[in-house]
């Protein structure tokens, strides 16, 4: 027996036909657009992280003529500042005796303020303020060039006075015109000067407690300051330097120096 089959139009055909086409379109079109969005949203992702991660500072640039010469008006207002500046000292600090080597650079006394009877008393100063007198300098090396350019040159030169006073306020002693730095000559105007003023024991002084007073002048501008400082002179006293730090050791600085070497330090000076 014959089956009966239901034969679609050909107008329905057609329809059918083009629906399933777009519709394959459009998911071909869909997975392309999920593709190129994994394809490439990945690695814009990778770039962004790895881009916020820090960058390798560039080369430092060497400085070129527009930086030095900024550098170099900074250093004229500065000096400006300095001719306006009274001559004062704007840092002081007793130091253990031969440890100045450079501006800013020593070993400080310890205890800071106690002697022993004997020991070399040394404060470090940094004074401002004190002039610059200018030189003009023909000179040659082998001074026989009479039309040579003249040059200017910049002379430095200060001296001091140290007082000592006791507890009872009678001076007994006096030690005036020390040079402490006199007759520098430079080219360029220095306004670092470690200055050291350095008092020796020639006689031990007796325990006690004293007032030491350093006027220092500055023999270009004329202008004085003065400094006071109290000063205890122990018998039993252990002094010594304090110590440098150390970049070897992970604490960075070093323990004070042992109980030990101090005594054998003290014991070296003598009474």
């Amino acid at each position: 027996m014959a089956k009966d089959y239901h034969v679609a139009d050909k107008g329905s055909i057609v329809t059918m036909v083009h629906r399933r086409t777009l519709e394959l379109i459009f998911s071909f079109g869909f997975f392309g657009v999920l593709t190129s969005l994994f394809l490439f949203s990945s690695p814009q992702v990778s770039f962004a992280q790895l881009s916020s991660s820090p960058e390798t500072p560039p080369s430092q640039e060497v400085q070129g003529p527009n930086e030095l010469a900024e550098l170099e008006a900074a250093r004229e207002q500065y000096l400006s500042a300095w001719n306006n500046t009274a001559f004062t000292s704007q840092f002081d600090v007793f130091v253990a005796e031969d440890s100045v080597s450079l501006y800013g650079v020593y070993r400080e006394h310890i205890p800071a303020n106690v002697f022993r009877p004997g020991e070399t008393i040394v404060l470090y100063a940094e004074p401002v303020g004190f002039g610059h007198q200018e030189i003009t300098d023909t000179s040659t090396e082998d001074g026989s060039n009479t039309d040579a350019a003249s040059r200017t040159l910049y002379l430095i030169n200060m001296t001091a006075d140290i007082y000592g006073t006791d507890s009872s306020g009678a001076q007994f002693f006096a030690i005036e015109d020390v040079p402490v730095a006199a007759n520098l000559i430079s080219h360029r105007q220095s306004t670092e000067i470690p200055m050291t003023l350095t008092l020796t024991q020639e006689q031990p002084f007796p325990v006690g407690d004293y007032i030491l007073t350093y006027v220092v002048h500055d023999q270009v501008t004329g202008q004085s300051f003065q400094l006071d400082r109290q000063i205890t002179i122990d018998d039993n006293a252990v002094t010594g330097a304090a110590p440098l730090p150390d970049f070897g050791n992970d604490n960075s600085m070093q323990s004070l120096v042992p109980q030990t070497q101090l005594e054998e330090r003290s014991q070296a000076l003598g009474p």
